[in-house]
């Protein structure tokens, strides 16, 4: 029973990833074509990274923790830091570019 759970969860995580990369397709491409097309400032593709690092990780400790996978856990509070830092670096570059 505790295998098909830790299955069934990774199951579930892997449509959530698979879901996460197709919108990150869509925030890179289409999402900055069309803000600099209307004219405003587009972010910067270090912050969209940064975004979807953040939300992966999250998904990723959510599934260790549904599992009892504590290194998958930390793996994703790793990737959830990796994000933020990667924000950061865009905003900075955001900022500098006014």
């Amino acid at each position: 029973m505790a295998l098909l759970k830790k299955v069934s969860c990774l199951a579930i995580l892997a449509v959530a990833l698979g879901t996460g990369v197709a919108a990150w397709g869509f925030l890179s491409g289409a999402s900055l074509r069309q803000f600099s097309q209307e004219g405003a400032m587009p972010m910067d593709k270090d912050r969209v990274k940064g975004a979807a690092t953040r939300t992966g990780g999250k998904m990723k400790q959510a599934a260790g923790e549904m599992t009892g996978d504590t290194k998958m856990q930390t793996e994703g509070k790793m990737d959830q830091a990796k994000g933020k830092a990667q924000n950061a670096m865009g905003g900075i570059k955001d900022t500098l570019k006014k």
